[in-house]
């Protein structure tokens, strides 16, 4: 199998929302392709294509953690030192990288809580 290069999101070099500029007709055609390829391996209802930015930095001993309250309908993305990580996590999200090797540790996380519309069963690692 072809070696592919995952990297965190939060832990490459990414721009602040407010120095994204708009979609352009070159993005739309790009998305129709990755589109294509999710469906041709019908995976469009496990993976999708988010912005990559940022609102803020980091630390290199944190990762960002989401928190969702499904009753209130409120989802927090949060910053959180990696040491208090208690495992109940799953990583939601990577970015295509050259060069490195894959990252193993996820900077965004998705905490698994009674607030989820469904049951998580399985650990993210």
């Amino acid at each position: 199998m072809e070696k592919i290069y995952l990297e965190a999101v939060q832990r490459g070099v990414l721009l602040g929302i407010d120095d994204i500029k708009p979609l352009e007709d070159a993005d739309y055609t790009a998305l129709k392709e990755i589109g294509d390829v999710l469906r041709r391996h019908n995976i469009t209802d496990r993976f999708g294509v988010c912005l990559l930015h940022k609102h803020f930095d980091v630390a290199d001993d944190e990762e960002l953690i989401e928190e969702t309250d499904a009753e209130a309908r409120v989802s927090i993305t949060r910053a959180q030192p990696i040491s208090t990580q208690n495992g109940r996590s799953i990583e939601t999200m990577w970015r295509f990288s050259s060069g490195i090797e894959a990252v193993t540790l996820c900077k965004k996380r998705c905490i698994y809580s009674s607030g989820h519309p469904r049951t998580h069963e399985k650990e993210g690692h």
